[in-house]
């Protein structure tokens, strides 16, 4: 134990010797080498973690709010929604809800028409639950009491920049009439109050009328096809469950998670650059470290050799080298993490970037700031056992000699 602790000793001194001894602009230059390319493996990461949450909180804030609560399985609609409002709205965590009709209809305009997703809601309910009625980018909202009046997302109004003005409604402005026909038969004509733009393609493809308006068309009064209830916390929908079932709410209740395929999908798609664009850092960090060692190495040839001669064991001698590359790489990851909190975070809270799901910054998890810091260790150990042991290898006389 002791000769082993005394080792460690020799081969950390040394270390510490060739790397003062040695040229620092190489091991500045080397430091900035590993800072990047640790900075390159986190932002990438950041990204796509970035671009998972901002899907998930479009989900959230555009779609099903945090819990979804539907009829039984055997019944159409939630009778009296207001009795099952009353039991959950004063749980701690519970900031809004709203009962909603939703229905499939076809919408048309002059010559253009296509099947879209109707949801009636009470317009003040609706502003607990969801952002959809700060994103007008023409005309305004729906007020309770409104009739004969839609609001429609950009892809179905078309002439907004939207993904899908192939199947849009080809331009239509505020203050448009078009026509709708629902499941049911009934045929309206409603005048276009507002569009919105969620800058989510699935949210962009609903409209909106008031709950009476709905309940005209339906022939039915004080039900609702789902309540959305906003919490305070995104990840803790299970022990909201528990409570509603708890105080008495029979109806089907799940997380918004269950109706979010697209996020599962898309962070399966990240999972997998994750691990290639990881894979590729790494490979370029450690061959990095490895020139430098093998350099490194080679002009401190007849060093090793004296230190050989003298008694100094060769596993000392490769230790310290893969002590050097160690050292490297946690200052590059220093660096790194310097470069990524004080310069790039702050840049891109000012500066999303603009993707389909939403507005994206970067967002750094300890797990995967942890992983990619010791990857990134591994792989200069590693690269500084190669060259290290390859240099020892040839006798004391050649490495003295140079022969």
């Amino acid at each position: 134990m002791t000769s082993t602790r005394t080792e460690l000793k020799v081969s950390a001194f040394l270390a510490y010797k060739f790397i003062t001894k040695g040229n620092r602009g190489t091991s500045a230059l080397t430091i900035l080498i590993m800072a990047l390319a640790f900075v390159n493996l986190m932002f990438t990461t950041s990204v796509f973690d970035g671009m998972g949450d901002a899907t998930e909180q479009q989900v959230i804030d555009t779609l099903y709010s945090n819990i979804v609560i539907e009829p039984k399985d055997d019944e159409a609609y939630i009778e009296n929604p207001d009795s099952v409002v009353k039991k959950i709205i004063n749980v701690p965590g519970v900031i809004g809800t709203s009962a909603q009709y939703v229905t499939g209809a076809t919408i048309a305009y002059e010559e253009q028409s296509g099947a879209w997703s109707i949801r009636a809601v009470d317009p003040d309910d609706e502003q607990t639950v969801s952002l959809v009625p700060d994103m007008m980018i023409a005309g305004e909202y729906l007020s309770k009491y409104d009739i004969e009046e839609i609001i429609i997302g950009k892809e179905i109004a078309g002439g907004y920049g939207g993904s899908l003005e192939h199947i849009s409604l080809g331009g239509v402005v505020v203050g448009d009439t078009v026509e709708v026909t629902f499941t049911n038969g009934v045929r309206r004509e409603y005048r276009v109050k507002g569009i919105f733009d969620t800058n989510f393609i699935q949210s962009n493809q609903l409209a909106y009328v008031t709950e009476k308006e709905m309940e005209t068309v339906l022939g039915i009064h004080d039900m609702a096809s789902q309540i959305l209830v906003k919490t305070d916390t995104k990840g803790e929908e299970d022990r909201f469950l528990n409570q509603f079932v708890e105080l008495g709410v029979h109806e089907d209740i799940k997380p918004w998670a269950v109706y979010a395929g697209i996020v599962a999908t898309l962070t399966q798609s990240f999972a997998v650059l994750n691990t290639l664009t990881g894979a590729i850092g790494f490979f370029v960090a450690g061959v990095t470290i490895f020139i430098v060692i093998y350099v490194s190495t080679v002009s401190k040839r007849r060093q090793m050799g004296i230190l050989r001669a003298i008694g100094i064991k060769e596993s000392i001698i490769i230790l310290s080298y893969i002590f050097q590359a160690v050292f490297y790489a946690i200052c590059g990851c220093i660096a790194g993490l310097v470069i990524m909190f004080a310069i790039l975070v702050p840049y891109f809270i000012k500066h999303p970037m603009v993707f389909p799901m939403g507005n994206v910054t970067l967002l750094i998890e300890q797990k995967a700031a942890i992983m990619r810091s010791a990857g990134l260790i591994i792989s200069a150990a590693i690269a500084g056992f190669l060259p290290s042991w390859r240099a020892v290898r040839e006798t004391i006389l050649d490495a003295i000699w140079g022969d």
